[in-house]
Order: C-alpha cells, then sequence, then structure tokens
C-alpha cells in the first residue's frame, strides 16, 4: 500500500527506474533461488519478472524518445533585433 502510494506520487521519470530496478532485483534472486535448488516455480517468477521489467524499459525508451522528439519540434521564440526597436 506504502509502494501504491509512492509510486502515483513521483514523476515518471523516477518512478519507471525504480519500478525496472525492482523487477530486475527480484528477477535475479527468482534466478538465484532457482540454481539453489527451488525447482520450475521460481524459474517462472523469474521470468516473468524479466520480463516486465524489459516491458517497462521498453515503454520509458518510447517516452523518452517522443518527448525528445517533441522538443526538437517546437521552434524556437524570436531573439529580439535591434533593427525592430526602431533606432
Amino acid at each position: 500500500m506504502l509502494l501504491n502510494l509512492l509510486f502515483r506520487v513521483l514523476p515518471w521519470y523516477i518512478r519507471e527506474p525504480l519500478v525496472i530496478t525492482i523487477c530486475l532485483t527480484l528477477s535475479c534472486s527468482s534466478f538465484y533461488w532457482t540454481v539453489k535448488g527451488r525447482g520450475w516455480g521460481m524459474f517462472g517468477f523469474s521470468v516473468l519478472f524479466l520480463a516486465f521489467a524489459a516491458f517497462r524499459a521498453y515503454v520509458l525508451r518510447g517516452e523518452l524518445r517522443s518527448r525528445q522528439a517533441a522538443k526538437s519540434a517546437t521552434p524556437a521564440p524570436p531573439s529580439a533585433s535591434p533593427a525592430a526597436d526602431g533606432v
């Protein structure tokens, strides 16, 4: 419940890398427990967390690229020239 509140309050450029980091940590720990002998269930969880982290990274990359494209598409404000003042 506390994580839900934090994820709603944080901006997306902090929230998304945090979610990716948590998923990768859980995936690595699940892979570790798979190797230690917990069975195929832990392997399934590790693949699930890894797939979710990859999907969130794909979404984050697209969002960053669209923001960068929107930033470069907006024209710069006109600069004031000395001839416009009537001097």
